[in-house]
């Protein structure tokens, strides 16, 4: 029978939590991953437990098996899953009739394996004995689903080596034998959408492969990149990637079965359900899970008559958990009564307020103005109410750049906003804040009427401040952008933020550039920003990605940035100290050590008029960061 046989006559009972379970079992920290090789007796152990307790299918011991938690050798990663999925159907091997059992690596019927238990303990071995003899007196079928856990994201990866690393897991799977295919604890499908296609090809000659996504959410349905798991299901669905799709891990029963009751499954043929045992009470930096088994199995009962197709636990739960579980009605399927989406209201926008709304005859004008690194914002406000007589359109204000505490951009912007007028554009990082942090403050900046924001990675934090200060980075600029869209899509559809990205242009790899500025046009992301430009190659350089912009969304506008350098010093610095800033040796040899304050800054003010002048055919706008607040500078270039 294959699984979707059985899915089509029964509810699929699975296991529930290896890692916390192999934690307190054993007594141990350690990656449960690697007793795939160190002590595989453990492992098929584990898998016994839970098909004891009544499990049909059991996934493989591989959901942390990656590059980052076992090293950089891909034949060690490729080992260990191997080994994962071999150790799966070893355990399944026990119990099921032995037509079902599959060789791991060549796909024959291969009902004689045998393991070596590294206790050496005789009561160990024959305890084991008898659960085989047991087993033998009422086999039924186990099922093996693959399982496959997110990367960590860790800032500045490249994407594309994500999407390889999970390729690589999913091949070595499929050659192990594997024909359920499980992608669970996901935030986000972006770096698997390879996978999904190459196992829906798959699909069309194997038709007995199995392909499920699992996300996990918080109690309000919203993963870790921010958006609601509704919507990626429903991309799920539009794409028609998986057979089964659900939701695990992150939350317990009860506001899981809340937030599957808001998803839209149609298009989706089977539902799962995994929840944690409860919310985690921290210990000694590690989670403790309550004891609530019968309470757990009431909630899956509930779970289930919503027509859930496959159960198990996640976090927390244990082989009792599942025991429990099997005492409930599953021989009975039952229609799928998820409600889905209960706001059916069309939403509409009723205002832009961009901050180029209504300016579309002139080039535009944004102005970087740094908040203060304590809490005199004299100058701040003396620079800001100064820029009023320049005709600009927005105020920039950076986010602790380069990692050194300053006062938030937010709360700075909401001052010079209310004081001038002028449209604050904050610089929203994503080093210092989780998720959580970053969607409330982007909900207060919006009660408080800012409407423009810039979404950057961020500077990493420095050297010497690392044993105070820890990077989050829950994800990247691209990733706060998807975190923006969903928010402009479920809570500020009539008056959306205007959101825009940094332009690196002098990336060493422009493909790598290229493809980023495309992904946060995608997330979108409606204007660009650059570092301060100074030479004819990076001018064409510049031409070239605005060349690009246009291919993807024509109305995507780029602001060059400009920076007037005010002496031979200051030259001098920006040249040797500051990443990413070209600044030509024809430039610096335009100063002299020796000149006035007036001189400098009118060589300063000659080298942006230049720049402005073989820019002005391509670039929608400048942004200005003018070094120690010299403002006045702008009569002089603007002129």
């Amino acid at each position: 029978m294959t699984f979707e046989n059985y899915l089509n006559n029964k509810i699929m009972l699975a296991d529930g939590a290896f890692g916390t379970y192999f934690a307190s079992k054993y007594g141990t920290g350690a990656l449960p991953e690697c007793a795939n090789i160190t002590d595989p007796s453990k492992v098929i152990d584990i898998h016994s437990d839970y098909i004891k307790a009544g499990a049909n299918l059991i996934r493989t011991n591989t959901f942390a098996c990656n590059t980052l938690n076992l090293g950089p050798d891909m034949k060690k990663l490729g080992d260990h899953i191997s080994a994962g999925c071999r150790l799966a159907f070893m355990a399944s091997s026990l119990y099921s009739d032995t037509s079902d059992i599959q060789d791991s690596n060549t796909g024959i019927p291969n009902p004689g394996i045998s393991y070596t238990d590294k206790s050496g303990s005789d009561e160990n071995s024959d305890a084991r004995i008898n659960d085989t003899n047991a087993a033998n007196q009422g086999k039924r079928q186990i099922f093996v689903a693959g399982d496959v856990g997110p990367i960590p994201f860790i800032p500045g990866q490249d994407d594309e080596k994500i999407s390889e690393e999970y390729f690589f897991m999913v091949q070595t799977m499929y050659n192990s034998g594997i024909k359920i295919f499980l992608f669970e604890t996901f935030a986000g499908i972006d770096n698997i959408l390879k996978s999904l296609n190459w196992l829906k090809e798959k699909k069309e000659n194997e038709p007995d492969l199995f392909v499920w996504v699992q996300l996990c959410s918080n109690q309000h349905g919203y993963t870790n990149e921010g958006i609601h798991v509704r919507n990626i299901i429903k991309e799920l669905s539009e794409k028609k990637l998986v057979d089964a799709a659900g939701l695990n891990c992150g939350i317990g029963p009860a506001s899981m079965r809340n937030i599957l009751d808001e998803i839209d499954f149609t298009g989706i043929k089977y539902v799962s359900a995994f929840p944690n045992a409860s919310f985690p009470q921290g210990m000694l930096s590690r989670p403790i899970f309550s004891g609530n088994e019968k309470y757990f199995a009431s909630k899956m009962e509930e779970i289930l008559s919503l027509g859930a197709d496959i159960v198990g636990g996640c976090c927390g739960t244990s082989p009792d958990y599942t025991s429990k579980i099997a005492e409930l009605d599953l021989s009975t399927k039952k229609i799928h009564a998820f409600k889905g989406e209960a706001d059916l209201s069309i939403k509409v926008r009723e205002k832009d307020s961009s901050f180029w709304e209504g300016k579309t005859s002139k080039k535009l004008i944004a102005v970087e103005l740094a908040p203060p690194f304590g809490a005199d914002d004299k100058k701040l406000m003396d620079s800001a109410n100064a820029l009023t007589k320049y005709n600009v359109d927005a105020i920039t204000l950076p986010d602790s750049p380069s990692g050194r505490t300053r006062a938030d951009s937010i709360l700075a912007g909401l001052k010079v906003t209310t004081e001038t007028g002028i449209a604050t554009i904050p610089h929203i990082c994503c080093r210092d804040r989780n998720i959580i942090s970053l969607r409330s403050g982007l909900l207060g900046a919006y009660m408080n009427g800012i409407r423009n924001v810039l979404a950057i990675t961020g500077d990493p934090v420095p050297t010497l401040m690392r044993q105070e200060a820890k990077s989050v980075f829950n994800f990247d600029s691209v990733g706060l952008m998807k975190v923006l869209a969903e928010l402009n899509r479920e809570e500020f559809y009539k008056d959306p933020i205007t959101y825009g990205g940094a332009l690196s242009y002098n990336r060493p790899n422009t493909h790598v550039e290229l493809s980023r500025m495309i992904k946060k046009i995608e997330a979108g992301a409606s204007f660009f920003l650059t570092q301060p430009v100074f030479s004819d190659e990076d001018i064409e350089k510049l031409s070239f990605f605005k060349d690009k912009m246009k291919e993807v969304n024509s109305d995507v506008k780029l602001f060059c940035g400009l920076m007037p350098l005010v002496s031979y010093k200051n030259a001098l610095f920006i040249q040797n100290e500051m990443s990413g800033i070209n600044v030509p040796d024809e430039v610096i040899a335009r100063y002299k050590p020796d000149m006035s304050r007036e001189e400098g800054e009118m060589v300063g003010v000659s080298v942006v008029r230049d720049v402005i002048a073989k820019t002005k055919d391509f670039s929608d706008g400048y942004y200005f960061s003018i070094p120690f607040n010299r403002v006045y500078l702008l009569d002089k270039i603007l002129d």
